[in-house]
């Protein structure tokens, strides 16, 4: 017969029944998912590396990070601060608990374990029993969290839900609030001051007084060495390291990316656009964009004279699309000058930056970059009458090589090439390359080459983007994955799948005469702002009136694309781009340069080299005096020999020009072959002035006169001008000009001449003189 327990046992079974009692509640009570309760914080907008670069400040800021990336200081920081023996005890700590009942609350150390206050943070918010039993209840949740999770995985919870002050939650929020950094760069230093800020962030997080902080820090650091986690020496010389928070309202980063990355959000995911608790991870680059912002700012200011208010940038990697730097505007929302317009998505009228795309398609119509091409006086028959284009000097060079007139932007060359291939072909190469603002031919006619179709800054670096890549566009983009509050991924990237634009070869050979300094030289001179320490294809432009400057270039690893001008549209006082976006554009390219290695273009095996004679783009003849060597795609190399140039009985060089390039030839002083001869439809023409032409008399000058000049064939006889029905002069052939004083209102010149065969020949010009 068993006997009955006696009185001093009774005691210590129940003590065991209770136990048995809390350790089942413990493993079987009921349990919500911690990693469920979090409140559920303000959308944030972070760059590349997690910088913030926008967050909803009324309702805080979270941004979830895995326990292995925050810095081990950290770490041992809070344990420090918050819960020396975390790593030993159940979930609560008698130890603490006591010590805090025996020195009250003037102390530093409090009682609640890491585990109580994640506790308490995540079940009891709204609790509002008294203190006896909400502290029962939190006991009994931190020991169903400590049975229910491992230690780091509760030390992870609390470190992206403890509250730091400034509206940030969790660790990685309070790095970035505080510092600008990540949690996993904290230094010992800094470490030690945030992970004293959540006893008390309402105190130690004020701006106006910063002695409790630090010394809060100073506890912290003295914790550190007592536990055995650094040294005396170490938290003296962390104590001495200046740490200096950023302002609480800092400048807003990027507020025009920010905008177009919410934008797209809301187009590839309508569904997650109102929601709220975001992590949105943008392609930015922050310091390069803080970089480039200062430096659009610093060039407008230096134009503040001419009238240049506004500028804009855009930076994308040509591989995949992804926009790295983009500043809308440069007056940070200044209404009276546009501010509020994002001038990288408004269309502008492009100068000369369609020049590269308008030389794609001749390419792929059969010209290489030797193929020779006339800069001269010429005249266009359009739907809005002649049309006469001018370069930008007011100054011809003749017969050019492709290459030239590309990298020196000439502008006769260009139109010329339009013509000969035709509107529709530019139009199709451009919308190819994303230029989808440019509408129809008849808007645009031959001025389309030089600009006067609209375009937007961000189409335009990216279309430039698919030469550095070797003719593969991909789609520029902002947002590259977006998180919940709880770091669950909701949507990602896919990785970017380019579209082939321009063939490998034909891409290579526009990147190369783009960053060829020497091509520049005829249209830029020697000293630009496009030379750089490594290869770049730089294109700029100017609209007409000075109205739009921009400087688009790229290399394999980045292209950027700058525009400055005014949001009105109303003109600079001759800025040129040269002046206006070209420095931008040099200074921001060396910037983006610190952080990338930047590498030459990749030649294809499609590309041959072969030795002509400039400027003809023939193989060198007998009498070449400029043999070069040039690029060309296998199998577009010259087979035909040059008879441009030849030696006279005396051993002078003589040329042989085409017959528009005759005029210009003499006026070069080149001597021209006796041999050269017009055909049998163009014995006589007038090369000034031209058909079209329109001048203006200046008041303030006494006599203003006009040159006429024509071309004939040699052997001819005098040639005579006539204006308006009266004899103005006789001219001999070899160099007929005269000159004549401007009067008024529309004219007609008639040119004759008696011919070697004594037939006779005339040609005629009409032009007008206003006021």
């Amino acid at each position: 017969m068993s006997r009955p327990a006696t009185a001093p046992a009774r005691p210590l079974l129940l003590a065991g029944a209770v136990l048995l009692v809390v350790a089942a509640y413990v493993r079987a009570g009921p349990f919500d998912a911690p990693e469920a309760r979090g409140a559920v914080p303000g959308t944030v907008v972070l760059d590349a590396e997690g910088a913030v670069l926008a967050r909803d400040a009324a309702a805080g800021l979270r941004i979830p990070i895995r326990l292995d990336a925050v810095a081990p200081r950290m770490l041992q920081a809070t344990l420090s601060a918050e819960d020396r023996r975390f790593r030993s005890h159940p979930g609560v700590d008698p130890i603490a608990a006591a010590r805090a009942l025996l020195r009250g609350d003037s102390q530093p150390s409090g009682a609640s374990t890491i585990t109580q206050q994640l506790a308490r943070r995540l079940y009891l918010g709204d609790d509002a029993a008294p203190p006896l039993v909400r502290k029962i209840r939190e006991s009994g949740i931190a020991l169903q969290l400590e049975a229910r999770r491992s230690k780091d995985e509760i030390l992870a919870l609390y470190l992206n839900d403890v509250y730091y002050g400034r509206g940030a939650y969790g660790v990685e929020a309070a790095a970035r609030v505080y510092f600008g950094t990540s949690a996993g760069n904290l230094d010992l230093a800094h470490a030690a001051y945030l992970a004293g800020l959540p006893q008390r962030p309402a105190r130690y997080a004020s701006i106006t007084d910063h002695a409790p902080a630090l010394a809060r820090q100073a506890y912290v650091l003295a914790r550190m060495a007592e536990d055995g986690w650094i040294s005396g020496g170490e938290a003296t010389a962390a104590g001495r390291q200046l740490v200096r928070p950023l302002p609480e309202r800092a400048a807003p980063v990027a507020p025009h990316f920010v905008a177009q990355a919410r934008a797209e959000l809301s187009r590839v995911r309508p569904d997650l656009a109102a929601r709220d608790g975001l992590i949105i991870e943008t392609t930015l680059d922050a310091g390069l964009q803080s970089e480039a912002e200062r430096l659009v700012r610093l060039r407008l200011a230096e134009l503040a004279e001419r009238h240049a208010t506004d500028g804009a940038l855009v930076a994308i990697e040509p591989a995949t699309g992804r926009i790295q730097a983009l500043v809308g505007s440069a007056t940070d929302g200044d209404v009276a000058h546009g501010g509020e317009i994002d001038m990288t998505r408004t269309p502008r009228p492009a100068g000369s930056t369609l020049k590269p795309l308008l030389y794609a398609a001749a390419f792929e119509h059969g010209l290489t970059p030797a193929t020779a091409l006339l800069d001269v006086p010429s005249t266009f028959t359009t739907a809005g009458g002649p049309y006469t284009p001018l370069n930008f000097d007011r100054s011809f060079r003749g017969v050019v090589p492709l290459r030239t007139a590309l990298a020196s932007s000439l502008n006769v060359p260009a139109v010329r090439t339009l013509a000969d291939l035709g509107l529709e072909t530019m139009l199709e190469i451009s919308h190819r390359f994303g230029l989808t603002t440019l509408s129809t031919a008849e808007r645009y006619g031959l001025s389309l080459s030089l600009g006067g179709g609209e375009v937007r800054l961000l189409d335009l670096t990216s279309a430039y983007a698919a030469i550095g890549a070797g003719g593969q566009l991909a789609e520029p983009f902002a947002v590259a994955r977006v998180r919940d509050a709880t770091g669950r991924v909701l949507y990602e990237r896919a990785p970017a799948t380019p579209r082939r634009v321009l063939s490998p070869e034909h891409a290579y050979l526009l990147a190369d005469i783009l960053a060829d300094s020497d091509a520049r030289i005829p249209g830029f001179g020697w000293v630009t702002p496009f030379d750089l320490p490594f290869p770049a294809a730089v294109k700029s432009g100017t609209s007409t009136g000075f109205r739009d400057v921009w400087t688009v270039g790229t290399t394999p690893e980045i292209a950027i694309g700058v525009w400055v001008g005014n949001a009105d549209g109303s003109p600079m006082l001759d800025v040129a781009s040269v002046e206006g976006a070209g420095p931008i554009w040099r200074d921001t390219m060396l910037a983006a340069a610190l952080a990338r290695r930047m590498s030459p273009f990749q030649r294809p095996a499609g590309i041959v080299e072969a030795t002509v004679c400039a400027p003809t783009g023939l193989l060198p003849g007998p009498a070449c005096p400029s043999p070069v060597r040039e690029l060309f795609v296998a199998g577009t190399e010259p087979t035909e020999r040059e008879r441009y140039y030849a030696r006279a009985a005396d051993g002078t060089t003589v040329v042989s020009p085409p017959l528009e390039a005759l005029a210009w030839a003499r006026d070069a002083g080149l001597v021209v072959s006796s041999g050269v001869t017009l055909g049998a439809t163009d014995l006589l023409r007038i090369v000034a002035p031209l058909p079209g032409s329109v001048f203006h008399l200046a008041p303030e000058l006494a006599e203003q006169r006009l040159v006429l000049r024509a071309i004939v064939a040699p052997g001819s006889g005098e040639v005579s001008f006539e204006i308006d029905g009266r004899l103005i002069g006789t001219a001999p052939s070899a160099d007929a000009r005269l000159t004549w004083a401007l009067e008024p209102g529309a004219h007609t010149l008639r040119a004759t001449v008696r011919l070697p065969d004594g037939g006779l020949a005339a040609a005629t010009s009409s032009y007008e003189v206003r006021r």
